[in-house]
């Protein structure tokens, strides 16, 4: 979606941030997104190692918990605070 902002607004400077937030330690996260892209390249992978696969990418980067859910959104907020704060210094 971020480039979105160069198509709408093409006369507007454009300074974008990614936030991750963590959920696995990081060696996790590599394994899960290395296993991920071997089925991308193996086509041919059942679909129980599919599922296997799909499932541990996305607890690498979500958990389903109402905890985790709000810090999320709190720490979003926060980003956008001081994007709004540095635009107020600017």
């Amino acid at each position: 979606m971020w480039l979105s902002a160069y198509e709408e607004c093409p006369q507007a400077e454009y300074t974008g941030v990614a936030l991750e937030y963590g959920t696995v330690p990081f060696g996790e996260v590599v394994r899960a997104l290395r296993a991920d892209q071997w089925l991308e390249n193996h086509p041919e992978a059942g679909a129980s190692q599919r599922t296997v696969i799909k499932q541990q990418l996305r607890d690498a980067f979500y958990t389903d918990t109402d905890a985790w859910k709000a810090q999320i959104v709190e720490q979003g907020l926060e980003t956008a605070r001081q994007a709004v704060r540095g635009l107020q210094g600017a």
